[in-house]
C-alpha cells in the first residue's frame, strides 16, 4: 500500500468516525420561542458621547444627553470633576427621560480632555457653555450645579440672564457671590496650592471617595465616580498634575471672581444636607442673602454633602416645573405628590433610598 493510499485511508475512517458520533447536547434555550425575540437595530446606552468643538483655537468638550426637543439644562459638576461626573447622577436616568429633561455639560479648563490654560477664568468659561449651546441651537436652558459647580453657576446665571430659565444649587459653594466668606488660600502660589494637592490627583480613589454615603448603595456609583477623577486627571496626558485643580481653588481670588448677583433674575431652588461639613448651610444662607429669587430652600436632617444624589430625583421634578410635588415613597411606590399633601414623617425621595437608612 503506497502512502497515497494510507492516507485516504485514514482520512476515510476519521470521516466515517465523526459520522457516527452521537450529537453533542445543547444547553437549554433562554426563551421559549427564538424567532419571536425582538432584537433592537441599535446598540444599548454605555455613557454620554463626548463631542468637540473649537472656540478661538480652543477646543471645547461637551456631552449632550437627551431628547433635542426636551428642556435644556447645564449640567456644572463638583471641584476638580470632569463631564463624565454628570454619569453620577443617571441612576435616575429613566425618570430624567420620562420629564424630558436633556442635559448638556461643558469640560472646565485643564480636566479631563480640555487643554489647561492658565489665563481662562469664570467669564471663559462661561463663553464656552453659551458656544455650546448656540451650536446646538439652544436658547433658554436650567442650570443645576453641584458642590463646586456654584462658583460658575453664578457667573453663568449672571452672563445670560435672559435665557435662564430656572437655577438649582445642591449643596453649591458660594465662593463667586458679593455675600461670601473671604476665600481661602489667597496667600498660595499656584505651584504651592498644587503641591497640597498632588496627593488627591495622584490617586483618584482618594479624591472621589465617599465613604458611608447613602449614594453607596446605588450599583456601580463609587466605580463611576473613580472613573470621573481618572478622566479628570489622567486622560489627556496630565499623569495626575495637579496644576488644573490648584487654579480652580485659587480662582475665587481673582479680581473678576464675584459675579454680578443682581443680573440673577431666574427662580433659584436650593437644597443642602443638615450635616454637610465640605459646604455648610451657612452657604446656602449667603445665597438666599444674594438672591431675591429664592423660591424654595430646603436642608434635609441627618444628610451631607452627597445630599444631591439622593435627592436628585427631586431636583429633576423641580427643574421640570413640578416644584409643588415632592417625590415621596407611599405604599411602597415612588411616585409625586402634591407638597401639600406631604405628610411630616412621609419618606422622601425613591423607594430604594430606603436601603439606606
Amino acid at each position: 500500500m503506497t502512502d497515497r493510499t494510507i492516507t485516504a485511508a485514514l482520512a476515510a475512517g476519521a470521516l466515517g468516525a465523526a459520522l457516527a458520533m452521537p450529537a453533542l447536547a445543547q444547553p437549554q434555550p433562554t426563551v421559549p420561542d427564538p424567532e419571536a425575540l425582538e432584537i433592537a437595530n441599535g446598540f444599548d446606552h454605555i455613557g454620554a458621547e463626548v463631542h468637540e468643538l473649537v472656540l478661538d483655537g480652543r477646543p471645547v468638550f461637551y456631552i449632550d444627553e437627551g431628547d433635542a426637543e426636551g428642556r435644556a439644562v447645564v449640567f456644572l459638576g463638583g471641584q476638580g470633576t470632569s463631564l463624565a461626573a454628570f454619569q453620577l447622577t443617571e441612576f435616575n436616568r429613566s425618570l430624567r427621560e420620562s420629564l424630558g429633561l436633556r442635559m448638556i455639560s461643558v469640560e472646565r479648563n485643564g480636566f479631563g480632555e480640555s487643554p489647561f490654560n492658565p489665563e481662562l477664568g469664570y467669564s471663559d468659561y462661561a463663553a464656552e457653555i453659551l458656544y455650546v449651546l448656540d451650536h446646538l441651537d439652544v436658547d433658554d436652558f436650567a442650570i443645576v450645579a453641584i458642590s463646586g459647580g456654584g462658583a460658575y453657576a453664578a457667573h453663568l446665571a449672571a452672563t445670560a440672564p435672559e435665557r435662564v430659565s430656572s437655577l438649582h444649587l445642591a449643596a453649591a459653594v458660594s465662593r463667586t457671590l458679593p455675600t461670601r466668606s473671604e476665600p481661602a488660600n489667597c496667600n498660595l502660589s499656584l505651584d504651592d496650592m498644587a503641591a497640597q494637592l498632588e496627593d488627591f490627583t495622584h490617586s483618584p480613589k482618594d479624591w472621589w471617595g465617599v465613604p458611608d454615603s447613602p449614594v453607596l448603595i446605588v450599583p456601580g456609583w463609587q466605580a463611576q465616580a473613580y472613573a470621573d477623577a481618572t478622566r479628570s486627571f489622567y486622560v489627556n496626558g496630565q499623569l495626575g498634575n495637579a496644576t488644573a485643580l490648584a487654579a480652580e481653588y485659587l480662582r475665587p481670588c481673582g479680581d473678576d471672581a464675584v459675579a454680578d448677583a443682581e443680573q440673577i433674575t431666574a427662580p433659584a431652588y436650593l437644597y443642602w444636607g443638615e450635616d454637610d461639613e465640605s459646604v455648610p448651610v451657612a452657604e446656602m444662607a449667603q445665597w438666599q442673602e444674594a438672591l431675591g429669587n429664592v423660591v424654595r430652600a430646603t436642608v434635609y436632617p441627618g444628610q451631607g454633602h452627597t445630599v444631591q444624589y439622593r435627592q436628585w430625583d427631586q431636583i429633576l421634578a423641580d427643574i421640570a416645573g413640578l416644584g409643588d410635588y415632592t417625590v415621596v415613597c407611599r405604599d411602597d411606590s415612588t411616585r409625586l405628590v402634591a407638597s401639600d399633601d406631604v405628610g411630616e414623617d412621609e419618606f422622601l425621595g425613591n423607594c430604594a433610598w430606603q436601603a439606606a437608612e
